[in-house]
């Protein structure tokens, strides 16, 4: 059924996909996978086999012959997806491939990371903090503020997500803690850091608005524990920041009318033996006040810096951005202020190209219009000077605001994120802002790359986190409320010489993937780079009430300019329902996150009815139940659930195409079909019960098994008004 389910025809989804030759490889699957290697691992009984290899989208090449039913390739790139099959070379000749599988970082493009619950939207994404793991993968850590929309904020949860190469996809969402009332726009109160070297994973959050902070630490991502709470008597903390490296923790936060407490040791050590400071009094300033945000990294000898702001004693409604080295004793350096006209909800972030930091504040200074508050700063010797103080310019005639976030690759280019006043000026791209820059001295502003062409993203987003990778190139994620679906997003610039547009290959009919689609009636697009995920539609797709949705994860289909229903996506195959009143030759075209494909001519048909199928044991099996059970109807020798047919018994058949019928509207009732249906069961003629749509698409054809045929497999065939279904369906007959 090549991963096509529907109604009914789910029950045979179980048993969809193990088919194959005796002899073939089966089982196929990626047993584990980092971006130095891919394990593999399948079942067969073949002398020797042939694992073949292609990059996602490309063509199949050979990789390897192998007489063990397992390969580990360590020919790979770390940041390229790649496809897998195998092929048995047996005595007669080679097998047909096995199953295909997918190993690699997470596809480029746009993509949802994890969709708001419904009536969530506004709540679901606060402080959203992004690291990259060991094998240069993005994982997430962001709140959901009152998931029960009560507005008691006591039940506000602290969430984790993580990329799995294996599976190819994202790890469940995973509940580190209940926070209670601790998400705001004005200041960070969440921090997420990767320990590259032991794959250690931490978060330092608030709790209870300023309470205290918390560090939970985790091995895998998947478990977590409270490793340590900080709580100050009459002042209260915030502004928690972590980062990892070579097996060290170093925390900071800030406490009221004291300074940043600035804390290291070994994550694995008891807590109690961690060194604590705090921040030294710097001349002519008072400490920092509460509704800042504070900005820690490491540099490449492992040593870590804060950059954070305090208030000028000397200059009123002046802040002041410091730099401070909290491993050694030296005064904290003076980067920029605020030229006297800001004291309030002021943001920094920061990262080190080598040894060297790079800073983005959020900051009305005299340099630019009000508004424009977004600012980078440099220093090219070890943080000890800040000369210059450099704009990074809005879209068009807007504002430039936070949340915020900055990432430097290894040539020292830079990437900045942000987001816009909705209701100040005019801008000529959509979406989350992107600044990017080739020498830290001259930017250039606008919108993530496939962002501008949807035109569905807000300009203003609730949380943004950047990071490179290890090939230089960019991951962008923020949390948007107003998007369909809100949610958490994530942009991956696709790596140097991906083709990362949806291309399509085929149009067919959905049952019997030949050529002759049937308006209202289940199409299968085949292709490369149709979607970044895979999934069938969902409840929480169907927005307005039984209009079926035409975008799922971003990935849209027009048939002759029509929008078609999306049930199904992945990157290599669609399934659509074909709109209603189209005929002849008809344009097909996909859009992928604003990409859009080449179209491609199919030919409509007034019937083309097509059996939905599974194959076991090389035999094709119709997918269908007993009349009234939930039996199906196959070969128990091959499946148990299964049984074999008997003269007399009524057999509900599903299949798609019969003729023209609605589209784009869940199927209330059922729809009798007017057209002419006939049955055969080998040679002798099956009497039709009863046809008719029953569901989006799906027409269900009781039959009556005839008398006189002997024990065997039979072919199945439907007539609609004449036409027949597919040959090779087979239904086994006993007695």
């Amino acid at each position: 059924m090549r991963n096509f389910s529907l109604g009914n025809v789910l029950l045979l989804g179980a048993i969809t996909g193990i088919s194959g030759f005796a002899q073939a490889p089966t089982g196929l699957s990626v047993r584990a996978a980092s971006n130095k290697k891919i394990d593999l691992a399948w079942s067969g009984a073949g002398p020797n086999y042939t694992v073949q290899r292609r990059t996602l989208g490309g063509a199949y090449g050979n990789l390897a012959t192998v007489t063990t039913a397992a390969y580990s390739d360590t020919t790979i790139d770390a940041y390229t997806t790649y496809q897998y099959q195998v092929v048995a070379n047996l005595t007669a000749g080679a097998s047909a491939p096995s199953n295909q599988v997918t190993a690699g970082p997470p596809s480029a493009g746009i993509s949802v990371l994890s969709q708001a619950p419904p009536d969530a939207a506004g709540a679901y994404g606060y402080d959203l903090s992004m690291a990259l793991d060991p094998n240069g993968d993005p994982a997430f850590a962001f709140i959901h503020q009152d998931p029960n929309t009560d507005s008691d904020y006591s039940d506000s949860i602290l969430y984790f997500r993580s990329w799995n190469r294996v599976a190819y996809s994202w790890n469940p969402l995973v509940k580190v803690a209940t926070i209670g009332d601790a998400a705001t726009y004005f200041h960070n109160t969440l921090s997420l850091a990767c320990d590259s070297s032991t794959g250690a994973f931490a978060i330092f959050t608030e709790f209870n608005q300023g309470a205290g902070v918390r560090l939970y630490a985790s091995t895998d991502g998947a478990t977590w524990s409270l490793k340590t709470t900080y709580t100050t008597a009459g002042s209260g903390i915030t502004a928690p920041v972590v980062a990892l490296t070579n097996g060290n923790v170093f925390l900071a936060s800030n406490i009221d009318s004291t300074g940043i407490r600035y804390v290291t040791g070994q994550l694995s050590a008891n807590p109690s033996t961690w060194l604590s400071k705090t921040s030294p009094t710097v001349a002519n300033t008072y400490p920092p006040p509460p509704s800042t945000t504070i900005a820690i990294a490491v540099d490449s000898a492992g040593n870590p810096g804060i950059a954070y702001w305090v208030d000028d004693a000397v200059v009123s409604y002046n802040r002041v951005l410091l730099y401070w080295r909290p491993a050694g004793s030296a005064t904290p350096v003076r980067i920029m202020d605020s030229q006297g006209r800001q004291s309030d909800g002021i943001s920094v972030r920061m990262v080190y190209r080598n040894l060297n930091p790079r800073v983005i504040a959020y900051v009305q200074r005299d340099d630019a219009d009000f508004g424009v508050a977004v600012h980078f700063a440099k220093s090219d010797d070890g943080g000890n000077t800040w000369p210059r103080v450099i704009v990074i310019p809005p879209d068009g005639n807007s504002s430039t605001d936070a949340p915020f976030d900055l990432a430097i690759d290894s040539a020292d280019h830079g990437a900045v994120g942000f987001g816009q006043n909705g209701g100040t000026g005019n801008n000529s791209c959509f979406g989350p802002k992107l600044a990017t820059s080739a020498n830290l001295a001259t930017w250039k502003t606008c919108g993530i790359p496939g962002a501008t062409s949807t035109g569905n993203f807000t300009s203003y987003s609730g949380a943004v986190a950047l990071a490179y990778g290890g090939n230089d190139k960019l991951y962008y994620a923020w949390w948007d409320h107003q998007a369909s679906p809100a949610g958490v997003y994530l942009y991956r610039e696709p790596p140097a010489g991906a083709n990362n547009s949806p291309s399509i290959s085929t149009v067919v009919n959905g049952a019997t993937f030949q050529p002759g689609i049937v308006a209202g009636s289940w199409t299968t697009i085949t292709g490369a780079n149709l979607s970044d995920t895979s999934r069938t539609w969902q409840d929480s797709d169907f927005a307005n009430g039984s209009v079926l949705p035409t975008t799922l994860s971003g990935v849209s289909v027009k048939i002759n300019g029509l929008n078609a229903p999306v049930y199904y996506i992945s990157p290599t195959q669609l399934n659509v329902q074909a709109p209603a009143g189209i005929s002849g030759s008809v344009p097909v075209v996909v859009t992928k996150n604003g990409a859009i494909s080449a179209s491609v001519n199919a030919t409509v048909a007034a019937n083309a009815p097509g059996l939905f199928t599974y194959t076991l044991g090389g035999k094709n099996f119709p997918s269908a139940l007993y009349n009234g059970t939930y039996t199906i109807v196959g070969d128990p020798a091959l499946y148990g659930a299964a049984a074999k047919a008997k003269a007399g018994d009524i057999i509900q058949l599903y299949a798609t195409g019969l003729g023209a019928s609605p589209a784009g509207n869940i199927v209330s009732s059922t729809i009798a079909f007017n057209g002419a249906v006939t049955a055969t069961v080998g040679n002798a003629t099956a009497s039709v019960q009863f046809a008719g749509l029953v569901g989006v698409g799906l027409f269900q054809v009781n039959i009556i098994v005839p008398s006189g045929l002997a024990d065997g497999d039979y072919p199945l065939i439907i007539k609609a008004n004449n036409v027949s279904s597919q040959t090779g369906v087979t239904i086994p007959i006993t007695h």
